[in-house]
């Protein structure tokens, strides 16, 4: 079945009969199969619809990185609801009205955020089950027996241009935005990445960033699922603490932003190892030629800086992990994607001139949730503007420049 045609319940099942008993999940100490994961996202998505929730209804997740993210995020998606992924780092204030302009029907927490939870649902009327994920005594039934019911015996119509999950922009420049995004467009993107980043069944990513952000959900869950490889899940406690769990888990592949790779970098020191890293991607710009050597130096792991953004669900942009590397750039785009960088009047650019980066693929989203205005201003005849700023050199390579000016 060809990646456009799938949505993210094709991509679970295939995957599980295909890869079955290998460990796909790791969370301290407990492993998870295909199989299992594919098992408890069914129940899960049982589960919910014996809620009364029904395709298209929101489902707000505020967890930390734990395996009932993965089993929330996909099983909701599996019967046609659309997961709402919160940040816990977010201010409260952020996290409230991101429910509401949501309109979530339901929340599923965890117990150290039942407090503020709490409030908020009192606030938000929409809001008609919670969940608390775990071990703990939640309202609308326990968690684990929500995983003993037995699996629905059916499943909603699903199209891969339905909605999979609103996701929220980082907010950086502006208000951060409700990206709608398709089961298309994360089937797409996860497959976008295998070829190019030579993932295969011997890999094992470390997942240390929040599952609420689409690097997370993208890179470092969907791609090794997709290839069959394992996802070790993690949390930042400290540059030295990921260096620890890097060597004593075996990571082959990880992500992060620029300054991450520098962190690391100045935490190590020449005793430490990581033999078994191969690769470390950077799909928000440049890492800086410094901090690319000296990483690369110290850990002896290939560094791919790319570029991406929740409009285009992760990444559209990488420098090939066998090929030639352009210092500075972000380089070409992925399989089946296409990039232009456009002046004023729309016109493409000349080679070396700078102007809007403008995108169009298989993972580009629908559209901001319930903002048609700037959605419409975004999404024009097939092509995501996306307000980066760019350059593009003689050999098709792509470079970063800044923001444009609204």
């Amino acid at each position: 079945m060809a990646s456009e045609q799938q949505t993210l319940r094709d991509l679970l099942t295939t995957r599980a009969r295909r890869y079955e008993k290998k460990t796909f999940l790791e969370y301290r100490g407990q492993s998870f199969s295909f199989r299992t994961v594919d098992d408890k996202t069914d129940r899960v998505a049982s589960g919910l619809s014996r809620l009364g929730l029904r395709p298209r209804d929101r489902i707000a997740l505020l967890l930390s990185n734990r395996p009932e993210f993965v089993f929330f995020f996909l099983g909701a998606a599996k019967m046609g609801a659309v997961p709402v992924p919160l940040n816990p780092a977010w201010p409260q204030k952020t996290i409230l009205d991101a429910v509401q302009e949501s309109q979530a029907s339901a929340f599923v927490t965890e117990h150290s955020f039942t407090e503020s939870v709490l409030e908020m649902i009192s606030r938000s009327p929409r809001v008609r089950s919670w969940i608390l994920a775990g071990n703990e005594s939640p309202v609308d039934g326990p968690f684990r027996s929500l995983l003993e019911e037995p699996v629905l015996g059916f499943w909603p119509d699903l199209s891969p241009e339905d909605a999979a999950a609103i996701l929220y922009t980082s907010g950086t420049t502006a208000p951060p935005k409700a990206v709608l995004l398709t089961h298309r467009n994360f089937v797409s993107n996860c497959l976008q990445a295998v070829q190019p980043f030579r993932v295969d069944e011997t890999d094992r990513f470390f997942c240390w960033l929040p599952l609420s952000s689409s690097t997370a959900q993208v890179l470092l869950v969907l791609t090794p699922w997709a290839a069959g490889a394992a996802c070790v899940l993690g949390e930042f406690f400290s540059p030295r603490a990921i260096l620890d769990e890097l060597s004593e888990k075996r990571i082959t592949v990880l992500a992060g932003a620029p300054h991450f790779f520098a962190d690391l970098v100045q935490a190590g020191d020449a005793s430490r190892d990581i033999p078994s890293l191969r690769l470390a991607i950077c799909n928000t710009g440049s890492v800086g030629q410094t901090t690319l050597r000296a990483f690369e130096d110290r850990y002896e792991a290939f560094v791919v800086e790319g570029y991406g953004l929740v409009e285009a669900t992760c990444i559209c942009c990488a420098n090939p992990y066998t090929g030639r590397r352009k210092a500075g750039s972000v380089g070409l785009p992925l399989p089946g994607e296409q990039c232009r960088v456009v002046g004023e009047s729309g016109g493409d650019c000349a080679v070396g001139e700078p102007g809007e980066i403008l995108i169009r693929g298989p993972n580009i989203m629908k559209g901001y949730y319930n903002d048609p205005a700037s959605s419409a201003r975004t999404l024009r005849e097939g092509w995501l503007h996306t307000g980066d700023l760019g350059r593009i050199d003689s050999d098709g390579y792509y470079y970063l420049i800044g923001r444009k000016q609204p």
